[in-house]
Protein backbone atom coordinates (compact mmCIF):
# COMPACT_ATOMS: atom_id res chain seq x y z
CA UNK A 1 0.00 0.00 0.00
CA UNK A 2 2.79 2.25 0.42
CA UNK A 3 4.66 1.64 -2.13
CA UNK A 4 1.30 1.91 -4.01
CA UNK A 5 1.20 5.75 -2.67
CA UNK A 6 4.29 6.66 -3.67
CA UNK A 7 3.60 5.63 -7.56
CA UNK A 8 0.47 7.59 -7.62
CA UNK A 9 1.94 10.38 -5.95
CA UNK A 10 5.18 10.53 -8.46
CA UNK A 11 2.72 10.26 -11.17
CA UNK A 12 0.18 12.93 -9.81
CA UNK A 13 3.23 15.36 -9.50
CA UNK A 14 4.24 14.42 -12.96
CA UNK A 15 1.06 15.04 -14.56
CA UNK A 16 1.04 18.42 -12.89
CA UNK A 17 4.59 19.02 -13.92
CA UNK A 18 3.97 18.25 -17.51
CA UNK A 19 0.47 20.35 -17.83
CA UNK A 20 2.27 23.31 -16.38
CA UNK A 21 5.25 23.11 -18.56
CA UNK A 22 3.33 23.04 -21.43
CA UNK A 23 0.86 25.72 -20.24
CA UNK A 24 4.48 27.91 -19.73
CA UNK A 25 5.43 27.07 -23.37
CA UNK A 26 1.95 27.94 -25.26
CA UNK A 27 1.87 31.36 -23.13
CA UNK A 28 5.78 32.02 -24.09
CA UNK A 29 5.39 31.51 -27.76
CA UNK A 30 1.93 33.22 -28.08
CA UNK A 31 3.14 36.32 -26.08
CA UNK A 32 5.29 36.57 -28.94
CA UNK A 33 2.65 37.05 -31.70
CA UNK A 34 1.39 40.68 -32.44
CA UNK A 35 -0.51 42.04 -35.03
CA UNK A 36 -0.35 45.33 -36.68
CA UNK A 37 -2.35 47.56 -37.37
CA UNK A 38 -4.75 46.71 -34.34
CA UNK A 39 -7.37 48.21 -35.87
CA UNK A 40 -8.75 49.46 -39.24
CA UNK A 41 -11.47 51.49 -39.40
CA UNK A 42 -13.38 51.07 -43.21
CA UNK A 43 -15.99 53.18 -44.82
CA UNK A 44 -17.47 51.21 -48.10
CA UNK A 45 -20.70 51.05 -50.28
CA UNK A 46 -23.25 48.30 -50.69
CA UNK A 47 -21.68 45.66 -53.45
CA UNK A 48 -18.34 47.30 -52.99
CA UNK A 49 -14.74 44.76 -52.79
CA UNK A 50 -12.47 46.32 -50.62
CA UNK A 51 -8.86 44.52 -49.59
CA UNK A 52 -7.40 44.99 -46.01
CA UNK A 53 -3.83 44.19 -44.95
CA UNK A 54 -2.94 42.73 -41.66
CA UNK A 55 0.82 41.34 -40.64
CA UNK A 56 1.21 39.07 -38.24
CA UNK A 57 4.70 39.51 -36.25
CA UNK A 58 6.55 36.21 -34.75
CA UNK A 59 9.12 38.36 -31.78
CA UNK A 60 10.50 34.87 -30.63
CA UNK A 61 13.23 32.55 -31.35
CA UNK A 62 10.96 29.68 -32.55
CA UNK A 63 8.29 28.83 -35.50
CA UNK A 64 4.60 29.07 -34.28
CA UNK A 65 1.95 27.35 -36.45
CA UNK A 66 -1.85 28.23 -36.19
CA UNK A 67 -5.11 28.63 -37.51
CA UNK A 68 -6.45 32.01 -39.09
CA UNK A 69 -9.95 32.82 -38.51
CA UNK A 70 -12.52 36.06 -39.06
CA UNK A 71 -15.69 36.24 -36.66
CA UNK A 72 -17.65 38.78 -35.72
CA UNK A 73 -17.12 40.60 -32.51
CA UNK A 74 -19.01 42.66 -29.59
CA UNK A 75 -18.70 44.81 -26.72
CA UNK A 76 -20.77 43.90 -23.98
CA UNK A 77 -18.78 45.16 -20.61
CA UNK A 78 -18.70 49.28 -20.00
CA UNK A 79 -14.39 48.91 -20.49
CA UNK A 80 -14.48 48.45 -24.07
CA UNK A 81 -12.96 44.89 -24.09
CA UNK A 82 -14.07 43.09 -27.47
CA UNK A 83 -15.19 39.53 -27.40
CA UNK A 84 -15.49 37.32 -30.55
CA UNK A 85 -18.24 35.46 -31.62
CA UNK A 86 -17.87 32.13 -33.00
CA UNK A 87 -21.05 31.53 -34.09
CA UNK A 88 -23.02 33.57 -36.11
CA UNK A 89 -26.24 33.40 -34.07
CA UNK A 90 -24.43 34.93 -31.09
CA UNK A 91 -24.56 38.37 -33.17
CA UNK A 92 -27.39 40.85 -34.18
CA UNK A 93 -27.54 40.09 -38.04
CA UNK A 94 -27.37 44.19 -38.43
CA UNK A 95 -23.56 43.93 -37.15
CA UNK A 96 -22.71 40.94 -38.87
CA UNK A 97 -20.32 40.99 -40.99
CA UNK A 98 -17.86 38.65 -40.63
CA UNK A 99 -19.50 36.42 -43.86
CA UNK A 100 -18.14 38.80 -45.97
CA UNK A 101 -14.85 38.17 -45.21
CA UNK A 102 -12.78 35.84 -47.07
CA UNK A 103 -9.35 34.79 -46.10
CA UNK A 104 -6.07 33.43 -48.39
CA UNK A 105 -5.89 30.12 -45.61
CA UNK A 106 -6.37 28.98 -42.93
CA UNK A 107 -3.81 28.50 -41.32
CA UNK A 108 -0.27 30.09 -41.22
CA UNK A 109 3.49 28.88 -39.28
CA UNK A 110 5.62 32.23 -38.59
CA UNK A 111 9.04 31.09 -38.43
CA UNK A 112 10.98 32.90 -35.41
CA UNK A 113 11.61 36.92 -36.32
CA UNK A 114 9.46 36.40 -39.12
CA UNK A 115 5.89 38.11 -40.16
CA UNK A 116 3.32 36.20 -42.24
CA UNK A 117 0.94 39.06 -44.07
CA UNK A 118 -2.22 38.44 -44.68
CA UNK A 119 -4.67 40.11 -46.95
CA UNK A 120 -8.86 39.98 -46.06
CA UNK A 121 -11.04 40.72 -48.70
CA UNK A 122 -14.47 42.19 -47.92
CA UNK A 123 -17.02 41.96 -49.93
CA UNK A 124 -20.11 43.88 -49.84
CA UNK A 125 -23.46 42.62 -50.62
CA UNK A 126 -25.52 45.21 -52.63
CA UNK A 127 -28.44 45.47 -50.40
CA UNK A 128 -25.99 45.93 -47.31
CA UNK A 129 -28.01 48.13 -44.29
CA UNK A 130 -25.95 50.81 -43.43
CA UNK A 131 -24.39 51.24 -40.35
CA UNK A 132 -21.42 49.25 -38.58
CA UNK A 133 -20.16 45.83 -38.72
CA UNK A 134 -17.75 44.92 -36.62
CA UNK A 135 -15.08 41.90 -37.50
CA UNK A 136 -11.76 40.30 -36.11
CA UNK A 137 -9.24 38.22 -38.26
CA UNK A 138 -7.32 36.59 -34.98
CA UNK A 139 -4.46 34.39 -35.28
CA UNK A 140 -4.69 31.51 -32.60
CA UNK A 141 -1.74 28.90 -31.89
CA UNK A 142 -2.22 25.27 -32.59
CA UNK A 143 -2.35 24.75 -28.57
CA UNK A 144 -5.12 26.78 -27.88
CA UNK A 145 -3.91 26.78 -24.40
CA UNK A 146 -2.44 30.96 -24.52
CA UNK A 147 -3.37 33.10 -21.92
CA UNK A 148 -2.78 37.11 -23.25
CA UNK A 149 -2.50 40.03 -21.38
CA UNK A 150 -3.14 43.42 -22.98
CA UNK A 151 -0.34 44.17 -24.39
CA UNK A 152 0.28 47.44 -26.25
CA UNK A 153 -2.21 48.98 -28.87
CA UNK A 154 -0.11 48.12 -31.74
CA UNK A 155 0.29 44.36 -30.73
CA UNK A 156 -3.54 44.10 -31.49
CA UNK A 157 -6.52 43.20 -28.99
CA UNK A 158 -5.95 40.47 -27.27
CA UNK A 159 -9.26 38.14 -27.13
CA UNK A 160 -9.24 34.76 -25.01
CA UNK A 161 -6.67 32.74 -26.24
CA UNK A 162 -5.97 34.70 -29.61
CA UNK A 163 -4.66 38.18 -31.11
CA UNK A 164 -6.40 39.77 -33.25
CA UNK A 165 -6.68 42.60 -35.83
CA UNK A 166 -9.82 44.49 -35.52
CA UNK A 167 -11.97 45.65 -38.63
CA UNK A 168 -14.60 48.72 -37.46
CA UNK A 169 -16.90 48.84 -41.06
CA UNK A 170 -18.91 51.55 -41.92
CA UNK A 171 -21.46 50.68 -44.73
CA UNK A 172 -22.42 54.11 -46.26
CA UNK A 173 -25.77 55.59 -46.10
CA UNK A 174 -28.24 57.17 -43.30
CA UNK A 175 -27.50 55.73 -39.76
CA UNK A 176 -29.61 56.12 -36.77
CA UNK A 177 -27.43 58.02 -34.44
CA UNK A 178 -28.65 58.16 -30.78
CA UNK A 179 -26.40 58.21 -27.29
CA UNK A 180 -27.34 58.84 -23.97
CA UNK A 181 -25.88 59.47 -20.32
CA UNK A 182 -27.34 56.64 -19.00
CA UNK A 183 -25.71 57.11 -15.54
CA UNK A 184 -24.00 60.13 -13.57
CA UNK A 185 -23.77 59.50 -10.00
CA UNK A 186 -21.94 60.79 -7.09
CA UNK A 187 -22.35 61.27 -3.57
CA UNK A 188 -25.26 63.68 -3.03
CA UNK A 189 -23.32 64.79 0.40
CA UNK A 190 -19.37 65.09 1.14
CA UNK A 191 -17.14 66.09 4.20
CA UNK A 192 -14.05 66.54 2.09
CA UNK A 193 -13.50 66.94 -1.68
CA UNK A 194 -12.54 65.97 -4.35
CA UNK A 195 -15.67 64.53 -5.78
CA UNK A 196 -15.65 61.32 -7.07
CA UNK A 197 -18.15 61.19 -10.18
CA UNK A 198 -18.99 57.85 -12.18
CA UNK A 199 -20.49 58.40 -15.33
CA UNK A 200 -21.59 56.15 -18.20
CA UNK A 201 -22.52 56.58 -21.71
CA UNK A 202 -24.97 54.12 -24.11
CA UNK A 203 -24.85 54.09 -27.27
CA UNK A 204 -28.34 53.04 -29.01
CA UNK A 205 -27.21 54.15 -32.78
CA UNK A 206 -25.99 51.87 -35.77
CA UNK A 207 -22.34 52.48 -35.54
CA UNK A 208 -20.01 53.67 -32.89
CA UNK A 209 -19.11 56.93 -31.71
CA UNK A 210 -16.36 58.77 -29.96
CA UNK A 211 -17.77 61.17 -27.58
CA UNK A 212 -16.09 64.27 -27.15
CA UNK A 213 -16.80 66.78 -24.62
CA UNK A 214 -15.77 67.95 -20.91
CA UNK A 215 -17.02 67.54 -17.42
CA UNK A 216 -17.02 70.51 -14.86
CA UNK A 217 -17.79 71.61 -11.53
CA UNK A 218 -19.65 75.25 -10.49
CA UNK A 219 -19.49 76.46 -7.28
CA UNK A 220 -22.89 78.41 -5.97
CA UNK A 221 -21.90 81.15 -7.54
CA UNK A 222 -21.89 79.53 -11.23
CA UNK A 223 -17.99 79.83 -11.54
CA UNK A 224 -16.59 76.93 -12.47
CA UNK A 225 -13.84 75.26 -10.02
CA UNK A 226 -12.93 72.97 -12.03
CA UNK A 227 -13.27 70.85 -15.68
CA UNK A 228 -11.55 67.75 -17.15
CA UNK A 229 -12.26 66.28 -20.52
CA UNK A 230 -13.41 63.41 -21.47
CA UNK A 231 -11.31 60.83 -22.91
CA UNK A 232 -11.78 60.00 -26.59
CA UNK A 233 -12.94 56.33 -26.37
CA UNK A 234 -15.25 54.02 -28.77
CA UNK A 235 -18.62 53.53 -27.48
CA UNK A 236 -19.65 50.46 -29.30
CA UNK A 237 -23.63 49.99 -30.22
CA UNK A 238 -25.79 48.61 -27.72
CA UNK A 239 -22.97 48.98 -25.35
CA UNK A 240 -22.37 51.33 -22.69
CA UNK A 241 -19.02 52.56 -21.60
CA UNK A 242 -17.44 54.05 -18.26
CA UNK A 243 -15.40 57.11 -17.14
CA UNK A 244 -14.73 58.41 -13.93
CA UNK A 245 -13.66 61.32 -12.54
CA UNK A 246 -12.60 63.44 -9.70
CA UNK A 247 -13.35 66.72 -9.48
CA UNK A 248 -12.45 69.89 -7.58
CA UNK A 249 -10.32 69.71 -3.70
CA UNK A 250 -10.16 68.93 -0.33
CA UNK A 251 -11.44 72.02 1.51
CA UNK A 252 -14.57 72.94 -0.45
CA UNK A 253 -17.41 74.19 0.98
CA UNK A 254 -21.42 74.82 -0.31
CA UNK A 255 -23.46 73.15 -3.20
CA UNK A 256 -21.48 72.25 -6.48
CA UNK A 257 -22.90 71.09 -9.76
CA UNK A 258 -21.39 68.77 -11.96
CA UNK A 259 -22.17 68.62 -15.74
CA UNK A 260 -21.59 67.14 -18.31
CA UNK A 261 -21.68 67.82 -22.21
CA UNK A 262 -20.25 65.85 -24.76
CA UNK A 263 -21.15 65.34 -28.46
CA UNK A 264 -20.98 62.42 -30.99
CA UNK A 265 -21.69 61.59 -34.25
CA UNK A 266 -21.53 63.02 -38.05
CA UNK A 267 -24.26 65.39 -36.99
CA UNK A 268 -22.34 66.60 -33.77
CA UNK A 269 -25.66 65.51 -31.65
CA UNK A 270 -24.88 67.05 -27.84
CA UNK A 271 -25.68 65.63 -24.40
CA UNK A 272 -25.82 66.69 -21.38
CA UNK A 273 -27.02 66.05 -17.76
CA UNK A 274 -25.87 67.22 -14.18
CA UNK A 275 -26.19 66.81 -10.57
CA UNK A 276 -25.83 68.64 -7.27
CA UNK A 277 -23.28 67.71 -4.73
CA UNK A 278 -23.14 69.47 -1.13
CA UNK A 279 -20.04 69.26 0.43
CA UNK A 280 -19.27 70.40 4.37
CA UNK A 281 -16.90 69.58 6.85
CA UNK A 282 -19.22 68.85 9.49
CA UNK A 283 -16.71 67.55 11.72
CA UNK A 284 -14.26 70.95 11.78
CA UNK A 285 -17.35 72.86 11.79
CA UNK A 286 -18.98 71.13 14.80
CA UNK A 287 -15.30 71.81 16.39
CA UNK A 288 -15.59 75.41 15.61
CA UNK A 289 -19.15 76.02 16.94
CA UNK A 290 -18.11 74.12 20.09
CA UNK A 291 -15.32 76.03 19.90
CA UNK A 292 -16.69 79.44 19.56
CA UNK A 293 -19.48 78.26 22.38
CA UNK A 294 -16.86 78.07 24.88
CA UNK A 295 -15.26 81.10 23.92
CA UNK A 296 -18.49 83.30 24.90
CA UNK A 297 -19.39 81.46 28.04
CA UNK A 298 -15.38 82.05 28.84
CA UNK A 299 -15.93 86.01 27.71
CA UNK A 300 -19.27 85.91 29.58
CA UNK A 301 -17.94 84.99 32.55
CA UNK A 302 -14.61 87.46 32.30
CA UNK A 303 -16.89 89.80 31.97
CA UNK A 304 -19.51 89.52 34.38
CA UNK A 305 -17.04 89.01 36.72
CA UNK A 306 -15.38 92.76 35.61
CA UNK A 307 -18.54 93.94 35.71
CA UNK A 308 -18.97 92.57 39.73
CA UNK A 309 -15.63 94.21 40.43
CA UNK A 310 -16.70 97.43 38.94
CA UNK A 311 -19.86 97.50 40.98
CA UNK A 312 -18.35 96.40 43.93
CA UNK A 313 -15.60 98.82 43.64
CA UNK A 314 -18.10 101.71 42.58
CA UNK A 315 -20.06 101.00 46.33
CA UNK A 316 -17.12 100.88 48.33
CA UNK A 317 -16.44 104.11 46.51
CA UNK A 318 -19.23 105.58 47.66
CA UNK A 319 -19.20 104.31 50.84
CA UNK A 320 -15.80 105.84 51.17
CA UNK A 321 -17.07 109.77 49.88
CA UNK A 322 -20.49 109.27 52.04
CA UNK A 323 -18.24 108.80 55.27
CA UNK A 324 -15.64 111.38 53.95
CA UNK A 325 -18.64 113.65 53.37
CA UNK A 326 -20.02 113.45 56.67
CA UNK A 327 -16.88 113.55 58.45
CA UNK A 328 -16.52 117.56 57.19
CA UNK A 329 -20.19 118.10 57.86
CA UNK A 330 -19.14 117.27 61.25
CA UNK A 331 -16.04 119.45 61.00
CA UNK A 332 -18.22 122.67 60.03
CA UNK A 333 -21.03 121.68 63.04
CA UNK A 334 -17.81 122.13 65.75
CA UNK A 335 -16.84 124.92 64.10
Amino acid sequence: MKKFTQILSIAIFALVALSFSAKVQAQTASQEIQVSPARQNLEVSPGESVSVDFKFYNLGDKTISGIIRASDFIVTDNAGTPQILDRADQVLPRFSGAAWVTLPFDRISIAATDQAPVRVTIKVPSDARPGGRYVAVYFEPASGQVELGSGQEEAGASIAQRIAGLIYLRVKGPVNEKAYISRLFGASFLEYGPIKIDTEILNRGDYHIRPRGSISLRNIFKSTTDQKPLEEINVFPDTSRSYNFELGKKWMIGRYTVNIAASYGDGGQVIQRSIDVWVFPWKIALAVFLALIILLIVIRYIFKNYVTKQTHLEEELKKEHDEVEKLREELNEQK
